[in-house]
């Protein structure tokens, strides 16, 4: 199984109470956010206690660089990348946060969210 067929998580969205937080690279400029897979919800590290980016009515622009968080390029950040976030990796010195796996992804659920309409 892949590394990129999986979608590594931090915790549940404070947002809608459902969503889980997946670390989503940026397919343009690399950056890793943190991302409710339900409500789209975006936070640019690990402080859940700040004010979230919201999707818009077609898309989830990149808060860097503007670039679609939704659409390929972009995917769910793989364990290596995961290793080199220093927010992530002080948060989780702390103990504020826990990184977890969640079941295989694959492909499809990429193009599921790319194709859902808003």
């Amino acid at each position: 199984m892949s590394d990129q067929q999986q979608m590594h998580y931090v915790g549940y969205c404070r947002i809608c109470g459902t969503g889980l937080l997946g670390l989503r690279e940026c397919g343009s400029c690399g950056e890793v956010v943190v991302l409710c897979d339900e409500c789209d919800s975006v936070w640019t590290d690990g402080d859940f206690a700040a004010k979230p980016t919201f999707a818009g009515e077609n898309d989830l622009p990149c808060p860097f660089c503007e670039s679609s968080l939704l659409r390929s390029p972009s995917r769910w950040a793989t364990k290596s990348k995961i290793d080199k976030l220093a927010w992530l990796q002080t948060s989780l010195k702390a103990g504020d946060v826990e990184v977890k796996r969640s079941a295989t992804l694959g492909d499809e659920a990429d193009e599921e969210k790319n194709s859902e309409p808003r």
